[in-house]
């Protein structure tokens, strides 16, 4: 696979994920992307550093909203 292919599949990803966080929670675009690109989450979904990339859309966004719901700043 080549790296420009990565990319693309791994946006694609992201994309889907953010998605599913507006549908799961009711969530504007820019709020999903904001609560997304900030969670250790996408990080690591993004940075390969972890299988998180085969699991479902719906899960990795509820884990992602888990970890948004724990974080000190949405409190």
């Amino acid at each position: 696979m080549t790296e420009e292919s990565t990319i693309v599949m791994r946006a694609s990803k992201s994309a889907r994920i953010i998605l599913a966080l507006c549908e799961l929670y009711n969530l504007t675009t820019s709020e999903a992307t904001d609560i997304f690109y900030k969670s250790v989450t996408a990080e690591m979904i993004n940075d390969g550093t972890s299988d998180l990339q085969c699991r479902s859309d719906k899960y990795l966004a509820t884990l992602i909203w888990e970890e948004h719901l724990e974080s000190p700043k949405s409190r």
